[in-house]
């Protein structure tokens, strides 16, 4: 009997596949439901799985990353993914994780659901057959493999074939291995020599290619070198390393303009960041957020809106669109009446009065923090931001407070001191000034209908 778990945020989805689906037909047997990915963890530190169906969106855990480490953790578990039909590029990244098919919730008919597990019983039973079929490591003689691995996110199962696949075995969604080196070598793929193999047994070989893919491989890929070589203790010390890092810290650097002007900070904040070797996902996330904070502390100067891709397979990839952003923010700041230090100094001053917009820091204040006279910070701060100081604080405390407005339900009092105010009724003034109508005014017209009181 295949044991399942269902495991999505929706109660009335669990309970239907769970109630509905005529699972004992297909020798399937529901065993436990979980409401996100981190109770479905829970429930398989004491329960075997053999077949899981899961959503993508989640709170607290999402389908992708639970799907990132149940394949690491419990590969045996085969995955289908629940989703709805704007998921697309989910679904893609859940295939290349290894999920045998997905189900569209608007596919949830009951008259559907004997074809869907039908469908899904048949692809169960041809990877059984192709696991079985796969030779055996434990016969080869040779010291070491040749693994490829693919530089597209959007591949699956049996989709792409790397050159020389004769022999070759699929160990997930496009990645290969050989006992011998394969020919010809292409470049949608990167290949690695991983060596003193010998005696290892096949689970954790495999184990460690799976997990080399999702972490090591985004950081070691260099597109210079067509086979890379790599030993198994090399490979080992690679997914073992961990290091305590202190991400505010990271994203505080960053928001510092010093690394726009300076060519040799910025080569260093890459290395750190290459030698830091955060889990990819971590480094995206991070990224994304800056991003946002650059559009906002920029957006006057900018052409155009920092735009950050979706998915980066490699860290070179990565650091490319870096270099680019970090083109774009030079390029858009360079006012040529100004040098780099002055235009670095008024950054800086905009990246700090971000930072502090609750506190009463003073025109005068900043400017000596800044190094410059309070007259000539004056002049150059509304020349190169195009509003005075004073105007550029209260624009930052009405944007929070809009954002307070809308998305809290805080009292009007407790909005005015947090962006910087004392007195509730002086903040309201200021707040019809500046957008056109009272606080109050303004959360009625611009909350989300959950939020909005019955």
């Amino acid at each position: 009997m295949i044991s399942v778990l269902i495991v999505d945020d929706e109660k009335i989805v669990r309970k239907g596949l769970a109630s509905f689906m005529p699972w004992e037909e297909f020798g399937m047997k529901v065993i436990g439901e979980a409401n996100n990915g981190e109770n479905a963890l829970k429930f398989l530190e004491s329960n075997t799985v053999d077949l899981m169906f899961t959503d993508l969106a989640m709170p607290v855990m999402s389908g992708i990353e639970l799907m990132r480490i149940i394949t690491t953790t419990y590969p045996h578990i085969q995955i289908v993914v629940l989703t709805l039909h704007q998921d697309f590029d989910y679904i893609q990244e859940a295939l290349r994780l290894g999920a045998i098919d997905y189900i569209a919730k608007t596919e949830l008919e009951k008259e559907q659901f004997e074809d869907i597990l039908s469908r899904i019983a048949s692809l169960l039973d041809m990877k059984k057959i192709r696991q079985l079929s796969q030779p055996s490591m434990e016969d080869q003689v040779a010291s070491s493999i040749y693994v490829a691995y693919p530089l597209h996110p959007s591949i699956e199962l049996g989709q792409d074939v790397p050159g020389g696949a004769d022999g070759g075995v699929e160990v997930e969604a496009g990645v290969w291995y050989w006992s011998y080196c394969p020919e010809p070598i292409i470049e949608s793929f990167a290949y690695f020599c991983i060596e003193g193999i010998h005696g290892m047994e096949r689970k954790e070989l495999l184990r460690l290619i799976r997990n080399y893919n999702r972490n090591g491989l985004f950081y070691d890929y260099n597109p210079d070198v067509p086979l890379q070589t790599i030993s198994i203790e090399d490979l080992h010390e690679r997914l073992d390393y961990e290091v305590e890092v202190d991400i505010s810290a990271i994203k505080q650097s960053w928001l510092e303009s010093d690394w726009i002007f300076d060519d040799k900070l910025f080569e260093k904040r890459i290395a750190e960041l290459s030698a830091i070797q955060l889990p990819a996902i971590r480094l995206m996330r991070l990224f994304f957020s800056l991003t946002d904070e650059w559009n906002r502390m920029y957006n006057n100067v900018l052409d155009e809106e920092l735009v950050m891709e979706d998915h980066f397979l490699t860290f070179v990839q990565f650091s490319h669109w870096l270099k680019l952003t970090r083109q774009q923010l030079r390029d858009s700041s360079e006012k040529p009446q100004f040098s780099i230090e002055i235009q670095s100094s008024i950054t800086r001053a905009k990246t700090l009065a971000l930072q502090n917009y609750k506190n009463a820091v003073t025109a005068a204040e900043m400017a000596k923090h800044v190094n410059m006279s309070l007259s000539y910070f004056s002049q150059c701060f509304k020349q190169i931001v195009g509003k005075t100081y004073t105007d550029y604080i209260r624009d930052v405390r009405m944007e929070h407070a809009k954002n307070y407005l809308v998305h809290t339900s805080k009292t009007i009092q407790w909005i005015a001191e947090e962006v910087g105010y004392n007195d509730e009724k002086y903040f309201s003034r200021l707040f019809k000034e500046f957008v056109g109508v009272l606080p109050s005014d303004y959360r009625l017209g611009h909350r989300p209908d959950r939020l909005r009181k019955k």
